[in-house]
């Protein structure tokens, strides 16, 4: 399968990327100690979306757009057997390096999102963080969904904007971030539905309201608190999320199972 104009701009865009990044590591042991049983009221959206993730000791996991594999990492730590697929060489190679640093097996392939070369349903579950807004929904839905069992999960955490003001405000402030793919935009809720549609939604929470931006810019003292205040600000007035601009969902696919755990309840 051909790689699309997007595909190879983006192949372009992270070996410059992977250029940049550190090629050396040393074990950090707190940050796996994170995610390794975060609580169900975590502030941060990443822990949260692996408080979603349940046992998934001996599982086939597929890290759906790798990157540098720092997800795999966590996931391996789990217990989970990890596949990372990433359509850049480049940051595969820097993948392999951080697992092997790290003493965890995890099976990395340069690959399309849309023709991961995996077999059909031969993954337990899927964890996508900030790919899909890179991506043809719709092609990447029939990939994640061929490559799944059924009746197993999908994880997703994107970007979003639902706000028409926040996305003119977006336009108007250039990203400090650097090597921001061209082609990448954060998603509206109608088209995280059309990508969840057939699937049975288990959760879903969204993060990150204006306030956090905000406290960021006076440093690390006053933005981590904010997480916090963020997510009591959501519960307590949902009609802030519409403002929130991270979301997390558990999906399942069919036939689901008779027994529910305590991640099945839908949050706002």
């Amino acid at each position: 399968m051909p790689y699309t104009t997007q595909e190879l701009d983006e192949i372009e865009r992270s070996a410059l990327e992977a250029a940049h990044l550190n090629h050396s590591f040393t074990p950090n042991p707190q940050n796996i100690a994170r995610y390794l049983n975060p609580p169900p009221a975590a502030a941060f959206p990443l822990e949260y979306a692996f408080y979603l993730l349940g046992d998934v000791r001996g599982l086939t996991v597929l890290d759906y757009g790798c990157g540098a594999g720092a997800d795999a990492v966590l996931l391996a730590a789990r217990g989970a057997r990890v596949i990372g697929v990433d359509i850049s060489p480049e940051l595969i190679e820097i993948a392999r390096k951080r697992a092997a640093a790290y003493g965890f097996k995890v099976d990395f392939s340069a690959a399309s999102a849309y023709d991961t070369g995996l077999p059909i349903a031969s993954v337990d579950l899927v964890f996508s963080h900030a790919i899909l807004h890179h991506l043809d929904l719709l092609a990447a839905r029939c990939e994640t969904r061929r490559v799944l069992k059924p009746g197993g999960a999908l994880i997703l955490l994107e970007p979003v904007r639902d706000s028409k003001f926040l996305t003119f405000a977006r336009r108007l402030i250039p990203y400090r971030r650097a090597f921001v793919s061209r082609h990448e935009t954060p998603l509206k809720t109608e088209q995280l539905d059309t990508f969840c549609a057939g699937m049975h939604c288990e959760a879903i929470k969204r993060f990150r309201s204006p306030l956090v931006s905000l406290a960021q810019l006076f440093g690390p003292r006053v933005g981590r608190p904010a997480w916090q205040v963020d997510q009591w600000l959501l519960k307590s007035f949902p009609s802030m999320a519409h403002y929130a601009t991270n979301e997390v969902r558990k999906l399942r696919a069919g036939p689901l199972s008779a027994k529910k755990d305590s991640t099945t309840t839908p949050e706002s």
